[in-house]
């Protein structure tokens, strides 16, 4: 008895191996037969092509059929352009014979051009008056610009007039700068009484004194050049009012 139970368990074991073994023989054989059925499918599939290929031939045969007919047509068109090149070498005669009749024309038109001619001549002399005017025109002209190359000196004039005027204006300023330096040092001399701070106090008021100073020179050189300047100016306002009024009357 203590034999028999290994004995079972191992003809257990062998058939539930051969029934796994016995599973996956079945699993192939399910998968050939797939493989087969693939494989018939294929050959299906070629024998379609096959067929295919042989509509397309018989197409291919009867469009060649047709390309033979189309030659033929060809041909016969060839023959008639042969006929239609006939017909135009008759056109090319009677256009011939117009030619000479377009000649005959042109001869007309030769005439008329020299009368077109005569014509032109007389546009001519037109053109040579208006030349003339517009030469009194280019007179005119220039002698705006001459007006404008006045009034060109007037402006320059005046631009040089305007820097003046603020060159004097700056000057002023440093005067003015230079006494308000002047008074404050001053001011703080008087308020801080006589000690080191004296020695800022007075460089202050030295400070301000060269400014007005130096600004008072620099103004009077700068008021000679201004009335220098001015009797030119003046002189040049006049001739443009007179000018004006002379303008307005005429």
């Amino acid at each position: 008895m203590p034999n028999e139970h290994p004995d079972r368990q191992s003809i257990e074991h062998l058939l539930v191996n051969l029934g796994e073994e016995e599973i996956r023989l079945m699993s192939r054989l399910v998968h050939l037969a797939e493989n087969r059925n693939e494989l018939s499918k294929r050959r299906t599939e070629a024998a379609s092509l096959r067929t295919r290929l042989a509509e397309e031939r018989t197409r291919y045969a009867r469009e060649q059929s047709k390309l033979s007919e189309k030659s033929q047509h060809l041909a016969q068109q060839r023959t008639d352009w042969s006929r239609d090149r006939t017909d135009l070498a008759e056109r090319r005669t009677q256009l011939a014979q117009q030619r000479s009749t377009l000649a005959e024309q042109r001869t007309e038109l030769s005439e008329r051009r020299t009368e077109w001619a005569d014509t032109r001549t007389r546009l001519a002399n037109d053109r040579t008056e208006l030349a003339r005017h517009r030469t009194s025109m280019s007179e005119s002209r220039t002698d705006l610009a001459r007006d404008r190359t006045q009034l060109a000196g007037s402006r320059t004039l005046l631009s040089s007039y305007r820097s003046i005027l603020a060159k004097s204006r700056t000057e002023l300023a440093f005067i003015r700068t230079g006494l308000a330096f002047v008074a404050l040092g001053l001011s703080m001399m008087r308020f801080f009484g006589m000690s080191w701070w004296t020695l800022l106090d007075g460089s202050i008021v030295a400070l301000g004194a060269v400014s007005a100073i130096g600004g008072v020179r620099s103004f009077a050189a700068t008021r000679r050049t201004e009335r220098r300047l001015a009797q030119p100016l003046n002189d040049l306002l006049t001739a443009e009012v007179l000018l004006e009024t002379s303008d307005n009357k005429g």
